[in-house]
């Protein structure tokens, strides 16, 4: 059964206006030294016009990523390319050639989580927003 929206991951340091993830719904929210990491919702009818959006906020000096996933598919969305594979790491292939192409190291492009069962491996506990 398909979900009725998807979860991103968004850190703040990849947007123009560092709150700007805070637009969204937020399901986990953890700070790592200089920079926030956040869990969102998306809703599945408000995908498309997510990812513009986020495109549009994300920072050109610097090359970052996002990514939206429900259990099926992920989109990976940089500020000039946004690729759609499976949760599965065989087809990540010309993301990861892509992410390279733009200094960002094989070990950063790994997606994950990319279901929403591994956030409870990915957040801890605590930095869950409501319910968890």
């Amino acid at each position: 059964m398909q979900q009725k929206i998807f979860h991103g991951i968004l850190v703040d340091m990849a947007f123009i206006d560092r709150r700007y993830p805070e637009t969204f719904s937020i399901f986990a929210q953890e700070k790592s030294g200089d920079w926030t990491l956040y869990g969102i919702e998306v809703p599945r009818n408000d995908l498309e016009d997510a990812v513009v959006n986020i495109q549009t906020h994300m920072r050109t000096d610097e090359h970052f990523y996002a990514h939206l996933y429900d259990d099926e598919m992920v989109v990976v969305i940089f500020k000039t390319h946004v690729f759609r594979v499976t949760p599965h790491i065989s087809s990540w292939g010309d993301i990861q050639q892509y992410g390279m192409t733009l200094e960002i190291p094989v070990e950063q492009l790994d997606f994950w989580p990319n279901r929403f069962q591994d956030e409870l491996h990915y957040f801890k506990r605590e930095n869950f927003v409501g319910k968890a």
